[in-house]
């Protein structure tokens, strides 16, 4: 645990209690991660990827929704910082929990691996890029927030940039959020970007490739961590019940205790040293990470039986959350088919 994660413990103990209002309808996430700014626990000065994996995954275990949207507010403080801008005042207000980030990167990932171009295109203009289309899914999408988003631009061919916005600019609607199975505070829907204009200052970078292989590790490893977080704390619940007439599923809880350590211990070895780890380790991590997870959920549950099938409980907000993993972006499919070609 690093210095500043050691005045974690109380804030932590905050998150458990909200844990059920933030998941639920209305909830909303923003409280937490001001709590944290506060604390200067979202980027520390002299910080870096080991610390962004330890927080979220320590939040995770109390609070998935919050995990969950303190990976996509700290990734854009990382996008602005790979930029040139993350000592900006933005930069600080984001460090500081004074604006929330959210990222819309998602499509570069399949852009890139030769899935589905970015949907959003940018036209040059003399100030900047003009910008249209659709952000399928993003989070953190509340008033004001700062949006960071692939571009492909429309007369350049293979043109691609990086480039933020925020979701009060003109020209920028953001869909009624639809009521989810869990992370309903996480502010998540769709935007369509109609005209947006975005000056010079706001474009991040003109090469998306380089871009993304800049922030990939903290991307994959960061979303890691809120599966590990929330596997490891299913896992131990499992582990401490599986007595009695359940002493029958106490391998079961072992077994899935053990996965969840690997996924920790590999995790924080590829946060501490992410250039001795191939691509294709970075993905094993996030899928087996997120594979651990699901099974940890659905293994606790079994174990607590009717007590976690009553809906408002840790244990049936847990398994909702697990359920989530398997279709976050990159999704199961997209980082099978990722390493299925990098074998």
């Amino acid at each position: 645990m690093t210095a500043a994660l050691s005045t974690l413990d109380g804030i932590a103990d905050r998150f458990r209690d909200d844990a059920a209002t933030v998941d639920g309808p209305g909830g909303d996430v923003r409280p937490g991660l001001r709590r944290l700014g506060e604390a200067d626990l979202l980027a520390p000065e002299g910080s870096g990827l080991p610390h962004a994996v330890a927080l979220v995954e320590r939040v995770a275990g109390e609070c998935m929704s919050s995990a969950f949207s303190l990976w996509a507010h700290r990734m854009v403080i990382e996008y602005l910082t790979r930029g040139g801008s993350g000592e900006s005042r933005l930069g600080a207000d984001l460090r500081a929990g004074r604006e929330i980030g959210s990222t819309a990167m998602a499509p570069a990932l399949r852009d890139l691996a030769g899935l589905e171009p970015v949907p959003v295109v940018a036209t040059r203009t003399a100030s900047g890029l003009r910008l249209d289309g659709p952000i399928r899914w993003a989070s953190n999408l509340f008033d004001g927030a700062v949006v960071v988003l692939p571009v492909r631009l429309g007369s350049e061919g293979d043109g691609r940039a990086v480039v933020r916005i925020r979701t009060g600019d003109p020209g920028v609607t953001v869909d009624p959020g639809p009521t989810l199975m869990a992370l309903n505070g996480t502010a998540s829907s769709s935007m369509r970007l109609d005209g947006v204009e975005v000056g010079a200052d706001a474009i991040l970078s003109d090469d998306l490739s380089a871009f993304v292989g800049g922030v990939r590790p903290a991307f994959l490893l960061v979303q890691s961590a809120f599966c590990s977080g929330l596997a490891r704390r299913s896992a131990a619940e499992a582990e401490r019940r599986a007595t009695g007439a359940n002493v029958e599923l106490a391998p079961d809880a072992a077994a899935v205790s053990g996965r969840a350590a690997d996924v920790h211990r590999r995790l924080h070895a590829a946060a501490a040293d992410p250039s001795s780890h191939t691509p294709a380790d970075l993905l094993r991590i996030r899928l087996d990470a997120a594979g651990v997870a699901t099974d940890a959920t659905r293994l606790e549950s079994t174990v607590r039986g009717g007590a976690g099938y009553v809906a408002g409980s840790d244990v049936a907000r847990r398994l909702r959350e697990g359920a989530f993993l398997p279709i976050q972006s990159p999704t199961e499919g997209h980082l099978r088919w990722e390493l299925s070609r990098s074998a």
